[in-house]
């Protein structure tokens, strides 16, 4: 079924056009991607899909039917709501009695009066009626998931991780046939995103998403959809597959692009022989040579391979001798000690609050250790790329900018680049060299900064969260930089190809204060992992077979299994007893709502209890029969 159709759609937007006539669909089931270079347009086309923004030309057909979703790359929110109050903000009949019920049940503690019980029962009544236990269940289950335990936390309170965890889960139980994502993935750490993952290939939503993330676009997505120089390219299958059709319609366009040059050249020096007689056969002529002057390809950056000269690295790199660092009583990073090495490319990974920034900050000296030394190299000269950009005057233009750094840069095969040059290869074209800074997209401002800290020739680079901000274009411009770099490297980021292109060991920040190293690269430390796992699952099924065998070696029971076995008895018959009793008090017309939370904790405990007896029952009762 069709869900969403796009026909010849035109949008402007500040004298630019971002779309041209471009048509697509969207069926039901369908995961696809957006792509393309930072500005190009996805999160507008998003807007526009979702009925959020206008367009300039075309239609848009929606299923009536059809219902959406859609995660913004920013989710606004009130600081003040709590969690489950954020979550449950959705102007829909479901949400609103979710959010009554949730208000008549914090009444109802505090006021025992008819009217407050009149209303708390009407509402339980109608959350019966619509169904919204199994929401209100949804919802704490995808909470646990993600590993929020307490709902009632303020939203105003949460870092950034924690924010996008509750957008996700505010997206999911809205309910819808299509879901829109725009950058999902920002500010996750990896199993996060690894469980994003997962959760929608299962999904029978359709769903457009943004994401630069590679292996997440290679295991999600049937489809890719391409904005490029205004025009939309649709391509089926994953995005391996995606890049292999890509390559092959650049090759066409490049043999046309060819063909037509050649034939501009020779019908430009018939133009120039001067004038003569004009026929009607000749302003022919003259209007193809416009035509395809029209046709020529719009102004193109073309990255090229690049390195810069870096300073050599002397004996000693940099020493950590066991540094650490506490806030508030915490412990953050242990004691540590670690000597780095010349060539070294290291990945940092761990959960988001386990101190990876910290870390990087100690490392070079921005944060003062708490015990131990940092002792750097003479010749080492750290270029740290972090997350936040550096103060850029906003009045100042991009080429300006970059000549304050270094008037020329030398490459290490010898050869000097301009400042314009440079900037042409980190995906900057001309239009932009005398654009005023303040002008530039966020995106733009990234890959800027970290041009200018490429022009400080470090001999240490480090970068934290360098994938957030940058389309993937940008990223494999950076990533064949870093293969060519010969200085240190150290990188953290959630982004898994990155990680596997750039680095061959890693630092795994455990979340509790740990770290230890693995040498390989993010996937075989994956690899690594589940290898661990199987192993201790298959530990543990050998230990119950042999439990198992030594019971069954044992011939028969003794006075005291036979004593447990009468006892046990007697447990589990009232721990049923009293089962029984609570699941009359949950059905009762009005449960006291202070009682309620302390009579659910109950039954999961009897039902533990109850689970761990039997069993030890069924094995006392073989025993029994021998």
């Amino acid at each position: 079924m069709n869900l969403i159709s796009v026909d010849s759609v035109t949008r402007i937007r500040s004298g630019r056009t971002l779309l041209d006539n471009i048509s697509f669909g969207i069926d039901e089931g369908e995961k696809l991607a957006l792509i393309g270079i930072n500005g190009c347009g996805k999160s507008t086309l998003l807007r526009i899909l979702a009925g959020e923004e206008e367009i300039d030309g075309g239609t848009i057909s929606r299923n009536r039917e059809c219902r959406i979703a859609y995660l913004h790359q920013h989710d606004d929110f009130d600081r003040d709501h709590s969690i489950i109050e954020h979550i449950l903000n959705r102007d829909s009949p479901l949400m609103r009695t979710v959010r009554d019920y949730e208000k008549a049940a914090e009444r109802l503690a505090v006021d025992d009066g008819q009217e407050a019980h009149d209303r708390y029962d009407r509402l339980q009544a109608e959350m019966e009626r619509l169904g919204c236990w199994e929401l209100e269940s949804r919802i704490n289950s995808l909470l646990t998931e993600l590993g929020i335990d307490n709902r009632h936390l303020k939203m105003g309170t949460l870092s950034g991780g924690m924010l996008k965890k509750v957008a996700i889960v505010h997206a999911f139980v809205a309910g819808g046939d299509l879901l829109f994502l725009d950058e999902p993935t920002n500010h996750l750490d990896i199993d996060t995103i690894v469980w994003l993952q997962d959760y929608l290939k299962k999904s029978s939503m359709a769903v457009v998403l943004v994401t630069h993330d590679r292996y997440f676009l290679d295991e999600l997505c049937t489809g890719i959809l391409e904005i490029d120089n205004e025009s939309l390219y649709r391509y089926d299958g994953n995005y391996s597959r995606y890049l292999q059709s890509r390559a092959v319609r650049e090759a066409v366009e490049k043999r046309e692009q060819e063909r037509l040059n050649t034939i501009l050249k020779r019908e430009m020096e018939w133009l120039q022989r001067g004038p003569r007689a004009r026929t009607g056969k000749d302003r022919g002529r003259k209007n193809r040579v416009f035509d395809m002057m029209d046709r020529q390809t719009s102004e193109e950056v073309q990255s090229a391979e690049f390195s810069v000269y870096q300073r050599r690295l002397g004996k000693r790199v940099v020493d950590l001798i066991n540094i650490s660092k506490s806030f508030g009583g915490r412990e953050v990073i242990p004691p540590f000690s670690y000597k780095f090495r010349r060539g070294e490319r290291i990945g940092i990974v761990g959960p988001n609050g386990s101190g990876k920034s910290t870390f990087l900050n100690l490392l070079t000296e921005r944060l003062s250790s708490d015990s131990g030394s940092v002792n750097r190299g003479i010749n080492t000269h750290f270029g740290y790329f972090d997350q936040l950009t550096a103060q850029m005057p906003g009045d100042m233009k991009v080429l300006e900018y970059l000549k304050d750094k270094a008037e020329l840069i030398k490459s290490d095969d010898g050869t000097t680049y301009t400042p314009a040059q440079l900037l042409e290869r980190f995906l900057f074209p001309k239009s932009l060299h005398f654009t005023a800074l303040s002008d530039l997209s966020g995106g733009e401002k990234r890959r800027l900064y970290l041009i200018s800290i490429i022009l400080q020739n470090p001999n240490f680079l480090i970068l934290d969260e360098p994938t957030n901000d940058f389309d993937i274009r940008t990223l494999s411009l950076i990533e064949d930089f870093l293969m060519e770099y010969t200085g240190c490297l150290i990188v953290v980021s959630h982004d898994r190809y990155f990680l596997d292109r750039v680095t061959d060991f890693l630092f795994i920040f455990d979340g509790t204060g740990h770290i230890r190293g693995f040498a390989g690269n993010y996937s075989e430390y994956r690899q690594f992992l589940e290898e661990e796992k199987r192993e201790e699952k298959k530990q543990i099924q050998q230990e119950k077979a042999s439990t198992r065998v030594r019971t069954e070696k044992k011939k028969k029971a003794g006075f005291r299994e036979k004593e447990e076995f009468s006892r046990i008895e007697s447990e589990i018959e009232s721990l049923e007893e009293e089962k029984i009793s609570l699941e009359n008090y949950f059905a009762s017309a009005a449960p006291d709502p202070d009682k309620m939370a302390e009579a659910h904790r109950r039954y999961g405990m009897i039902e533990t209890d109850l689970e761990i007896k039997m069993n030890r029952w069924e094995e006392l009762a073989e025993l029994m029969d021998s």
